[in-house]
């Protein structure tokens, strides 16, 4: 039997529902872009509509015009609009029009185990992903770490 193709944007309808009548959508996100903070297959996130002031350091789920669906963290707010950047690169996407988002990532699961956005190793960790210097550094060790330990 085949396997149902079903892509995100089938979804888009019913994420933009639940979202704006106040409720909460979980994510499963693809790809690498947010490593090594979420990882593909194991990991997902909350969403809930935007409806207070979105700042630096939130996460947020947007839709770019050419189709394509994205969740970065915000590294600035301009009057130009949305500076976005994946915690797994070193490009920032700049002019990022807030019309675009779909939500933002309230809660965080690892393994299905919620993590404490609020406790000491979360905090450590967004402490040091906000210096972009380090970053290239960070990341390089993150994937030595990770070949290390899957062989």
């Amino acid at each position: 039997m085949p396997l149902c193709d079903i892509r995100l944007s089938d979804y888009d309808p019913l994420i933009r529902e639940v979202l704006a009548s106040g409720g909460e959508f979980r994510l499963y996100p693809h790809g690498t872009s947010m490593r090594p903070l979420l990882r593909q297959g194991r990991d997902s996130v909350s969403l809930r509509r935007v409806d207070s002031p979105i700042c630096k350091g939130d996460i947020l789920f947007y839709r770019r015009p050419d189709g394509s669906y994205v969740l970065h963290r915000v590294t600035a707010v301009t009057s130009q609009g949305l500076t976005m950047m994946g915690d797994n690169q070193l490009k920032p996407e700049t002019g990022v029009s807030p019309e675009w988002v779909i939500g933002r990532v309230t809660r965080i699961f690892r393994d299905d185990k919620e993590v404490s956005r609020s406790g000491s190793g979360y905090r450590w960790y967004l402490g040091l992903w906000r210096f972009t210097i380090s970053r290239g550094f960070l990341l390089k060790l993150c994937h030595f770490v990770e070949r290390r330990n899957a062989s």
